[in-house]
């Protein structure tokens, strides 16, 4: 049985003490929560709280990770190092169809524009990036004839990825603007914020 709709500040509260309160009674009429948080016999629920912020960082719309248009291997690293797991940590399939769902449940079509948008000035950025690296490189080195043609060619891709930006950017504000609106529709409509476009209990 599909019960509430999956929020971190709710699966994830800490008392005055310092430690875990156990999910709500109705978040914990989801088996799939209900799992996570009982198959974790630490006395502090180290391992739930940890696997509360792999959750978060890949599978909210609004966490640091999906923010920054990071690929899903970036957010997972980012993940693992905020949550204090070994390097080798891998979400196993209850956390990912977890994940999952928490991401539709959140997610809207402007939404998807926003991180779209984020994910290529990300990857642009890389780009970018990675030319200059080589460039540098290959500066430092010493320059033959031969190799002008290459380094032209790599200086005219850095202006021209950096010249993508600005466009870029202004196409995020627009989508965010787009997003904001659709937020302020849905609140209108039916006077609670609707963050899912797809529902949770297919997954």
């Amino acid at each position: 049985m599909i019960s509430a709709d999956l929020i971190i500040d709710k699966m994830l509260v800490i008392d005055d003490s310092g430690m875990p309160v156990a999910p709500t009674i109705r978040q914990l009429m989801d088996k799939d929560i209900k799992q996570l948080y009982t198959r974790d016999k630490t006395k502090d629920k180290s391992n739930y709280i940890r696997e509360c912020i792999v959750i978060y960082y890949l599978g909210d719309p609004k966490s640091p990770a999906k923010q920054s248009g990071l690929s899903e291997k970036e957010a997972l690293l980012m993940a693992i190092e905020q949550a204090g797991l070994k390097d080798n940590y891998t979400p196993d399939i209850l956390v990912l169809k977890i994940i999952k769902r928490y991401y539709y449940q959140n997610i809207t079509e402007a939404g998807k524009v926003v991180e779209n948008i984020q994910k290529g000035i990300h990857n642009i950025n890389l780009s970018v990036d990675a030319i200059n690296t080589i460039l540098n490189e290959k500066l430092q080195s010493g320059l033959t004839l031969d190799d002008l043609p290459n380094i032209l060619g790599m200086v005219d891709n850095v202006n021209k990825k950096a010249s993508e930006l600005p466009s870029i950017i202004k196409r995020l504000e627009e989508a965010k603007q787009n997003l904001m609106y659709e937020k302020e529709t849905e609140v209108a409509r039916g006077g609670n914020a609707v963050l899912s476009s797809m529902d949770a209990s297919n997954y």
